[in-house]
């Protein structure tokens, strides 16, 4: 049974308490199995986006901390240079990962990645978008077209028949944020529906133009990316007006067993509504529990239930798989938007090998951030 884990938490301006929530989430769920006892060593990793830092961090808690385990909030690509470590000290590495990347290195033997499945999301929302045809605006921000979610709304769309017919980039500075490009394509383009890839503080500024250009900026029905849809986030946008359709990995809405005990522990132990952050550590601590008992090499193929349903980890992948959730945006009681659950979309195994292989020809670019590291 793992005694010592090791943690390296990211940071993040837009959600300054996410490793906070994290080893929360992890406590939680290793309080409830009944392992009181076992001590985290942690070890800030800033955005992430040194991968030397990560290494002789991660490098570190095996070697001097002498962890059983390491536990890491990394992109896909960050993670993968990090692949060598765990396996010189034969020891496993769990990675968190929002999932807006897509792997590049070959499967590693002790790693095993909890993925919120950020591409699968955007397939689906892409796909949602282009049915019948349509000729689709895509809107993305400077932040979010560094990462994989606007690859997986092209495939997506792609696979329902629809294209691209334009496509507008936000800027980063507040100062000057404009959608005026946005809706000239929206006037000229012929599209019939929107992609939109934002989140964080710039989903909050789209949000709030749209507003402010009131109803030509919002004819069409939006088809958002999971973290445009993230609730934190939400509950400080002013709702626009218009139809906001999405695709998600959780919500706090979600009603079952596992997601009760989940909220109800978070909101007892920790004082806090519980959030997505909560959710990655909480399902941590599961696979945490699932190492010490079997051992690592049983994580392959291992599922578990989890408030977001039947979480799987792909055989072949070493990442895991798990049902998302269709959902809309929309007003509340207080002009504010919020997430409205509307349906379940089951994710096989056949989808999930296929989005994680497709990553295109070329070789790919983009942030070094870990997502929503900003």
């Amino acid at each position: 049974m793992a005694n010592r884990i090791g943690l390296l938490l990211p940071r993040s301006t837009d959600y300054p308490a996410m490793g906070y929530d994290i080893l929360d989430g992890l406590k939680s769920s290793l309080t409830r199995a009944g392992k009181r006892s076992i001590e985290i060593l942690s070890e800030n990793i800033g955005f992430g986006e040194n991968t030397n830092i990560n290494y002789s961090k991660a490098e570190k808690l095996f070697l001097q901390d002498n962890v059983d385990l390491v536990i890491a909030y990394c992109n896909s690509t960050n993670a993968e240079a990090l692949y060598q470590l765990p396996v010189v000290f034969n020891k496993p590495m769990i990675i968190l990962d929002a999932g807006m990347q897509l792997p590049l290195s070959p499967v590693s033997s002790h790693c095993f990645h909890i993925s919120l499945q950020g591409v699968q999301a955007c397939r689906f929302a892409g796909y949602m978008a282009g049915s019948g045809n349509r000729k689709v605006l895509m809107a993305t921000s400077f932040y979010d077209g560094g990462y994989r979610g606007p690859w997986g709304y092209d495939r997506g769309l792609s696979e329902a028949g629809g294209s691209i017919c334009g496509n507008y980039v936000s800027g980063y500075k507040t100062a000057e944020f404009t959608i005026d490009p946005y809706i000239g394509l929206l006037q000229h383009s012929g599209a019939a529906s929107v992609a939109a890839c934002f989140s964080s503080y710039l989903a909050e500024l789209f949000f709030k133009e749209l507003k402010e250009k009131k109803s030509s900026a919002v004819s069409l029905p939006f088809y958002c990316s999971p973290y445009m849809a993230e609730e934190q986030m939400l509950a400080k946008c002013d709702f626009p007006g218009g139809e906001f359709h999405t695709v998600v990995p959780w919500a706090s809405s979600l009603k079952n067993h596992y997601q009760e005990e989940f909220i109800n522990t978070i909101q007892s132990e920790r004082n806090k509504a519980a959030n997505i952050f909560h959710l990655l550590g909480w399902e941590a601590g599961i696979v945490v529990m699932q190492a010490g008992k079997e051992g690592f090499q049983s994580l392959a193929g291992f599922s578990y239930q989890s408030p977001r349903g039947m979480v799987m980890v792909h055989p072949q992948t070493h990442y895991t798989y798990a049902p998302m959730y269709r959902g809309i945006i929309e007003k509340d009681e207080n002009g504010k938007c919020k997430l409205t659950i509307t349906g379940e979309m089951p994710v096989t195994p056949d989808e999930h090998l296929k989005v994680m292989s497709d990553i295109g020809d070329g070789i790919p670019s983009g942030w070094k951030n870990n997502y929503l590291c900003i």
